[in-house]
């Protein structure tokens, strides 16, 4: 059973409910179904369509007027090992290419000075698609809508003043560093992973130009890296050979100064050719002779004179020697031996043995005098030796200190022998680079390949037609989705029964399907309802009046006033269905007609009401039933119409509440007559008709608001006009 919030007080007098308690407004919750969105297509078709017409259209230009763009690709393929000839050290002639190596390669070849290089090679500074100073030419590539649109520019604004233009163009440095900034930007240089080979891709309008660009760039960079190595080992040479000569010229200075410092210094290079060594060797060995020669003598007479001046003079005799002395010694022996004999047999005072041995002490005197003689023979022998080494060793001290001189030039020959050795060394290592180093056998040659040559492309890069036209596509679908959800954000009528329950916080009894395409007018629409009383519509209308029965009837009304926010909402049509049904379902339905308009309820029901309506105030006691007028065909309705502006609508309804059971007031829209919304209190119950996609949400919520101030009761809102299929 369906309920509304609301307390219903039945004041004295009439069965009317005069006040209504109203909750705020539910917020309608913001979310799209399948149903929804099919919902959305159907009510913002033409959006939709609009929207996806004129994006796809776009698409469809877009793809035409887009510039066409030829990719051509060619490779080049670097050998593992980079040979450098130039480089000084052995370990950096031959280099294994690794990943910086090829990140290097990489750099170079997107760098300035080589596009410039390609740049003169091709002569793209005369090129207007690179020269952007140069005037712009009519590419032949250009399809037939660039070129018509392209025809009818010039047409209108002229064709490009090429003499005002060539004005334009300043200096050449300038421009070609136009045509380095276009090629730089036309062509991309990629590699795969740890791969050895660079590809070139070059982006051109031209096909024919994509391709010799590209090739022009693998070529260009091949012979450009192979002048850079032979320049690179040219320079290397000449400055080997300049050193050499240097190192040469310094070498032949040096031998000369050793050459001269030798003969300064009286040096000679071969040993067995210094006398003044040989001289000092020889000196040293006879200073050594005379030294122990000396040393000999010395002791020679220091021992005969410690032996002389002992009383023992055979030791004396027997320390030194000589023929005197050894005839004397001779001599005394025999004189003792004598003596001996004498004394033996003469006895020590017979004049015999004293000549003995007078004649014994005068060869003893003579031994003593020959060896003083010795002596001092010995001492003189010691004294010539000692001046002898002494003479000796003065002449080796001048010539150690000679020989000290020659060694400090020696020492410093040495030195210049090393310098000299070491300019030899450095020479030789020259020598040898220059030997290694050989331009005439072509090491500067380049240690790549050319692995692919461009093929001239006949299909264009950009734009792929077909990726345009299905991305457009979707894309158009997306922009028509979301202009239609856009237009639903921004929409602010009411379509769904749901929109007038949210907004109104009251149950929809009733949706009324949309017959305007089978019936024209409200009557045909009322003759249908009855001769199809199973429609969906008589459905409908029976729907409302069993939601009036249960909700207003029940709760003692018996009064319900139908009213609509603005002029065409079909409440008429509504107010003769709903007393239609009630009446086939046997119910005493009336129907008072506030409208007396030509299209109203009596007229589309056939009955005539212009000679009973009510045109005076009601006073007292009314013949109402001199006043109603019923239409000729079943089911019979009964009508009274009355001039709104009389006011006393609450006398009619507590005239008609006794002798009906179900009083059905067909008010004028609200727009039309603001005195609707006071008439509401003389009613039990008012519901509010809508029409479907016309009535906004502002009508229907302003009449809301302005019955609450009159604490009419709302039963709920019927939405007339309603699609079948949503």
């Amino acid at each position: 059973m369906l309920t509304i919030d609301r307390k219903v007080e039945a004041p004295p007098g009439r069965g009317q409910m005069p006040t209504v308690q109203y909750r705020e407004a539910r917020v309608a919750p913001r979310g799209y179904g399948i149903r929804d969105l099919f919902e959305l297509f159907r009510r913002y078709r033409i959006v939709f369509c609009s929207l996806l017409g004129l994006a796809l259209l776009a698409t469809l230009l877009t793809a035409a007027l887009l510039s066409r763009s030829y990719t051509a690709t060619s490779a080049i393929v670097f050998d593992r090992n980079d040979v450098r000839p130039y480089e000084a050290q052995i370990e950096l002639r031959k280099l294994e290419r690794d990943r910086s190596v090829m990140e290097t390669e990489l750099d170079m070849i997107r760098s300035r000075v080589f596009v410039g290089v390609v740049v003169d090679a091709l002569n793209l500074v005369n090129d207007a698609d690179f020269n952007t100073y140069l005037p712009k030419t009519r590419s032949e590539h250009e399809t037939f809508l660039q070129s018509f649109l392209a025809n009818i520019y010039e047409f209108v604004f002229g064709a490009p003043d090429q003499a005002a233009q060539k004005k334009r163009i300043i200096s050449e440095n300038v421009q070609r560093n136009r045509a380095i900034s276009t090629l730089l930007n036309s062509y991309i240089v990629t590699r795969t992973g740890e791969s050895l080979a660079l590809t070139i891709r070059v982006v051109q309008s031209n096909p024919l130009k994509a391709a010799t660009i590209a090739d022009a760039i693998a070529e260009q960079y091949l012979s450009w890296t192979a002048r850079k190595t032979e320049e690179a080992t040219n320079n290397t040479v000449a400055y080997l050979r300049g050193e050499m000569a240097n190192s040469a010229a310094r070498i032949a200075g040096m031998e000369r100064d050793i050459a001269a410092f030798a003969r300064d210094s009286d040096l000679t290079f071969d040993p067995q050719d210094d006398v003044l060594r040989a001289r000092m060797l020889q000196l040293n060995e006879q200073y050594v002779g005379l030294r122990v020669e000396e040393a000999g003598a010395a002791a020679k007479y220091n021992e005969a004179k410690q032996l002389l001046s002992s009383d023992g003079r055979e030791i004396a005799g027997g320390a030194m020697t000589s023929t005197q002395l050894d005839r004397l010694r001779n001599e005394e022996a025999r004189l003792e031996r004598t003596r001996a004999q004498l004394g033996a047999k003469f006895g020590k005072n017979h004049p015999l043995v004293l000549d003995a041995t007078n004649e014994l002490g005068s060869v003893r005197a003579m031994i003593g005098t020959e060896a003083q003689r010795l002596v001092q023979e010995l001492a003189n022998n010691a004294k010539v030796a000692g001046v002898r080494a002494q003479q000796f060793q003065a002449e080796l001290g001048l010539l150690q200190d000679k020989v000290q001189g020659r060694n400090l030039a020696e020492i410093r020959r040495r030195e210049l022998d090393r310098d000299l050795q070491s300019e030899q060394a450095v020479y030789d290592q020259i020598v040898l680079r220059l030997g290694a180093l050989n331009p005439e056998r072509g090491e500067y040659k380049p240690t790549a390949r050319i692995a692919s040559y461009a093929e001239v492309p006949t299909k264009p890069s950009f734009p792929n037609t077909t990726l345009v036209v299905v991305a457009g596509s979707i894309g158009s679908i997306l922009l028509a989705v979301v202009g239609v959800i856009i237009s639903d954000a921004l929409e602010n009528r009411l379509y769904l029964p749901r929109d007038a329950e949210h907004l109104l916080n009251r149950p929809n009894l009733a949706s009324v399907p949309d017959m305007r395409k089978r019936l024209r007018n409200s009557s045909a629409f009322y003759h249908y309802m009855m001769n199809n009383p199973e429609s969906a519509a008589a459905t409908a209308m029976r729907t409302l009046c069993m939601a009036w029965l249960t909700i207003d009837h029940e709760a003692g009304g018996k009064a319900v006033m139908l009213c609509s926010p603005a002029r065409g909402d079909g409440k008429t049509t509504v107010a003769l269905g709903m007393a239609m049904m009630a009446k086939i379902d046997g119910l005493r339905p009336i129907v008072i007609d506030l409208d007396m308009s030509a299209q109203s309820a009596p007229i589309v029901a056939g009955a005539n009401t212009k000679e009973t309506a009510i045109t005076t105030p009601l006073e007292g006691t009314v013949d109402i039933k001199s006043r109603i007028s019923s239409s000729p065909a079943y089911p019979f309705l009964e009508f009274i119409s009355v001039r709104p502006g009389l006011m006393n609508l609450d006398v009619l309804c507590a005239e008609l509440r006794d002798s009906y059971d179900l009083v059905i007031v067909d008010a004028p829209a609200v727009e039309e007559y603001e005195g609707v919304i006071w008439l509401a209190s003389h009613v039990d119950s008012v519901i509010l008709v809508c029409r479907s996609g016309v009535t906004t949400d502002g009508q229907l919520s302003s009449v809301q608001q302005r019955l609450s101030l009159n604490h009419a009761v709302v039963l709920g809102s019927v939405m007339n006009y309603c699609d079948q299929s949503a």
